[in-house]
């Protein structure tokens, strides 16, 4: 299939994703001079903005169905750079917490805001914790919802994610990742990640806005070269993991929502992490990683009640 057939195809899965949860949507490109990279933002609803940062290989359409749960606001779905529709990049240069953070600010300017309020999912939970900390007059309060990548000790990474990103295994997978494959492969390496159920109960259109995007030329290149500026083969890099300073400075109103079964980082093992942060609490719902796939509407309940909370 041509890039522009396969382009088409996503757009199609994400016009029935949107609408299998009565979500009317909009989309802009927003370009950034620093880094030099572009960012994808579709938009629904109205009222006070929240931002959605997607996870590592993730479409932020992915939150369809918790965004389905969480009327009176203006959501805006990020694609990262390299996720989604949004075009490749391979996160060189500087520390990927400054280009992170650089990325998340920019964003945040271009929307026209001074500060607002996010949801990060994973990957998207790192970004957000950096920015907590390095740039604090940005967001209004922020979600972490599941493991933030590899923000706390005792974050522990797939097997799957250590071999993309070793330097010869990585390469050969990155390479496979651009070939047609069965969609039960997809829902497979998805459920080693989010947990079984959650990817039993994922739609077919939801496994495909995870795994179509990755045939486009770069993308694949650009989740590996993440990848290996997250971890040191099966471990996290040291300079990624914030020290019990940075959790205790966070002065940004934090609320945790993790699955019971998250497997990157346990409820119980990231509970000490969350208790250094000031302004945090830890909310745990039924589920893995990605617990709105489990169980939507009991990871929507806190997090509505903290979206609609009076400011502090």
């Amino acid at each position: 299939m041509s890039a522009t057939g396969l382009e088409e195809r996503i757009r199609a899965v994400e016009t029935r994703v949107s609408a299998a949860y009565g979500l009317s949507m909009t989309e802009r490109l927003i370009s950034l001079e620093y880094p030099p990279v572009q960012l994808r933002v579709q938009a629904t609803g109205a009222g006070l903005p929240v931002i959605y940062v997607n996870g590592i290989s993730a479409p932020g359409m992915g939150f369809a169905p918790l965004v389905a749960q969480l009327p009176g606001h203006r959501h805006l779905l990020l694609d990262l750079p390299g996720h989604g529709l949004a075009p490749p990049y391979r996160w060189q240069g500087r520390s990927l917490r400054e280009l992170a953070v650089q990325v998340l600010t920019r964003t945040v300017d271009e929307l026209g805001l001074e500060r607002a309020a996010v949801v990060g999912s994973s990957l998207g939970g790192l970004f957000t914790l950096w920015t907590a900390i390095d740039a604090p007059a940005r967001l209004s309060r922020a979600v972490i919802v599941g493991a933030p990548a590899t923000a706390l000790p005792g974050t522990r990474v797939t097997a799957s994610m250590a071999a993309m990103a070793s330097p010869v295994r990585g390469r050969v997978a990155q390479l496979s990742m651009r070939l047609p494959s069965p969609r039960f492969v997809a829902r497979a390496a998805l459920a080693d990640a989010i947990g079984t159920v959650a990817a039993q109960c994922m739609s077919d259109d939801l496994v495909d806005l995870h795994r179509l995007p990755l045939r486009l030329r770069g993308q694949a290149a650009s989740y590996r070269a993440l990848l290996r500026r997250l971890l040191n083969g099966p471990t996290p890099c040291p300079e990624n993991v914030l020290t019990d300073e940075e959790l205790a400075s966070i002065t940004t109103p934090l609320l945790f929502v993790w699955g019971e079964q998250e497997k990157f980082c346990s409820p119980e093992l990231g509970r000490p992490s969350v208790a250094k942060v000031p302004r945090a609490r830890l909310a745990v719902v039924p589920g893995g990683h990605n617990p709105w796939f489990d169980d939507v509407a009991r990871t929507a309940t806190p997090i509505c009640a903290f979206l609609t909370a009076p400011e502090e």
